[in-house]
């Protein structure tokens, strides 16, 4: 069921006589991302110890420093708000989505105030529900089932964090900015602010949202500025509102919609709940569009020099590509997100050809230097956002999010190409009389749902084009 259609009386949920709005709660819930692994008579169970409330916009759930025991809420619809020190923080929006959890794991005061930015419905649980006795080694059945919960949680969300991350990281420096608009003039108008604040920027013009949803998915932006006036009937076409911004927020982009539908609170609203980051009425003048755009800018500045400081710590030191430690963090996140937008993703492993032979004729540091100079070729030849790191030895893995396998494979011989003519010292000495790389291509979730075997699947592919004979790609059991 819908959230948004969702109808049932506040109250206690084990007096509710309406089973089938109950039913609704619980498919509603578990098709949350954090209730997916959780039986649906357990979450039942759950359920039925809390209460149905619903909160006007405005209202304050949870005031930063609070010291009173602490309540959980579940959001079933509506959007909130985490505001700490008078700064906006996070917006959960999503049915499922838990509020309030850290103050019971951690037992301290409210760290942010939670506010309802428009009507909620919520399932909120007393304290004394989740209270465990001190030096008690036993706690509620309740804390533990959220437990698993809040843990969903936080693996989700520091997988979205990272995901995010590497896209910012694996910039080049290059700032692409998008303008979706089918007024020319406003177009222009965009354009001229942008340029004005943003002079490093790339910008390109959609002038309608199919254009910009048939540009090429793998493509990533910085930040979007679009209508959304393009729809006939903001009321009765919500649904292609909402799946639109969605297309845009998975690009990885800041959402600034400026549109004459911002002039209307509801709307501006529900494009908020939608993952808009910024909602600005038309027409606007220049200035205050320059300040928004101005402000997303030193925004972007500061969360990509935080990135690439921790970056520092997962590069790998002959090499300069990803290390291990961040390979393992972006796959495991690929695989924790991926699967809720039905995105897929591919790996492509690639082994230097006969290494051992130019290590053990040319000396080490030969070794190292041709090491290096195949990283700089892999790395030069990637798409933003997708990943290279040494995997371990003359071994390396490039993730490609957002591709199927055959893009993955074209990817791969592009790989393949520039390293075969390259100009390597005293590469003719080389049994093949050049230096030449192998690689084996893998595509989630098409060869493979679960990581370690997405892993292995390309190790066995590239096995294979050894076994073939070196110096190609393999992406099947088939000859490619």
């Amino acid at each position: 069921m819908d959230a948004a259609r969702f109808t049932m009386q506040p109250g206690p949920l084990h007096t509710a006589k309406d089973h089938s709005a109950l039913e609704a709660l619980v498919k509603i819930i578990c098709s949350g991302r954090y209730f997916q692994r959780l039986a649906p008579d357990i979450l039942r169970s759950i359920l039925r110890q809390g209460s149905l409330i619903k909160a006007a916009k405005d209202t304050l759930l949870i005031r930063e420093g609070d010291t009173a025991p602490p309540q959980i809420y579940i959001l079933v619809k509506g959007s909130v708000a985490i505001i700490s020190n008078d700064k906006f923080v996070l917006r959960l929006n999503q049915p499922g989505d838990l509020i309030g959890e850290m103050a019971v794991i951690q037992g301290t005061p409210r760290s942010a105030d939670v506010v309802a930015e428009s009507e909620c419905d919520l399932v909120t649980f007393p304290a004394e529900l989740l209270k465990i006795e001190k030096n008690s080694p036993h706690a509620s059945v309740l804390y533990v089932l959220f437990s698993h919960a809040m843990a969903a949680k936080l693996r989700i969300t520091t997988a979205q964090s990272l995901i995010r991350r590497n896209q910012r990281i694996t910039s080049k420096g290059d700032i692409h900015i998008g303008v979706i608009d089918t007024n020319q003039e406003d177009r222009v108008a965009a354009r001229e602010a942008l340029g004005s604040c943003w002079q490093e920027a790339e910008i390109m013009e959609f002038d309608s949202p199919r254009s910009f949803l048939d540009f090429p998915s793998a493509y990533r932006f910085d930040v979007i500025v679009s209508d959304v006036d393009f729809f006939d009937d903001f009321q009765n076409d919500w649904n292609s509102i909402s799946s639109f911004v969605r297309s845009m927020k998975l690009r990885g982009a800041h959402i600034i919609i400026l549109s004459k539908s911002c002039n209307d609170a509801n709307r501006r609203e529900f494009l908020i709940q939608h993952g808009a980051d910024d909602v600005v009425g038309k027409p606007c003048p220049t200035f205050d569009l320059k300040h928004i755009i101005s402000r997303t800018r030193v925004a972007y500045y500061k969360n990509l020099e935080l990135d690439r400081v921790e970056s520092d710590a997962e590069t790998d030191p002959l090499t300069g590509l990803a290390n291990r430690r961040r390979l393992d963090q972006l796959l495991e996140a690929l695989v924790t997100v991926y699967p809720e937008n039905q995105r897929e993703f591919s790996l492509v492993m690639i082994d230097v050809d006969n290494f051992k032979f130019y290590n053990d004729n040319q000396g080490h540091q030969m070794g190292d230097e041709a090491l290096k100079s195949v990283a700089t070729l892999l790395a030069s030849n990637l798409r933003r956002g997708d990943l290279a790191a040494r995997f371990g030895g003359e071994e390396f893995v490039i993730v490609v999010p957002d591709c199927g396998k055959a893009l993955a494979v074209e990817l791969a011989e592009k790989l393949r190409l520039a390293i075969e003519q390259a100009d390597f010292p005293c590469q003719e000495q080389q049994p093949s009389g050049n230096l030449t790389v192998t690689l084996g291509v893998a595509s989630f979730p098409g060869d493979a749902n679960q990581l370690d075997a997405l892993l292995k699947q390309a190790d066995e592919y590239l096995f294979e084009g050894k076994r073939r004979g070196r110096n190609r790609v393999v992406s099947s059991d088939e000859h490619t």
